[in-house]
């Protein structure tokens, strides 16, 4: 899955998506990680940081996401520490 990435990802932000994705129903999995990463990356850039944070991809979820999926996907964060509130 790294070769879908285009810029650096936090390692534990990277950890954390691949977990969160991983309960999603298989049909929409794959649409959702790039969805993920495209977004997570280009809100990165809108930081000037050449780097992909939790900030990022929280964002990314809540813009991406199916709303259907999003709490799943939110908890599974959650497991590594990252949550919307923090």
């Amino acid at each position: 899955m790294t070769e879908l990435r285009k810029m650096q990802w936090n390692n534990h932000v990277w950890s954390a998506l691949c977990a969160s994705i991983t309960p999603m129903p298989p049909i929409i999995r794959k649409r959702a990680l790039l969805k993920i990463i495209k977004t997570s990356e280009e809100l990165a850039k809108k930081r000037n940081s050449n780097i992909v944070e939790k900030e990022d991809l929280i964002n990314a979820i809540y813009k991406k996401v199916p709303s259907s999926v999003r709490k799943m996907c939110l908890d599974s964060l959650l497991e590594f520490g990252i949550s919307p509130n923090n």
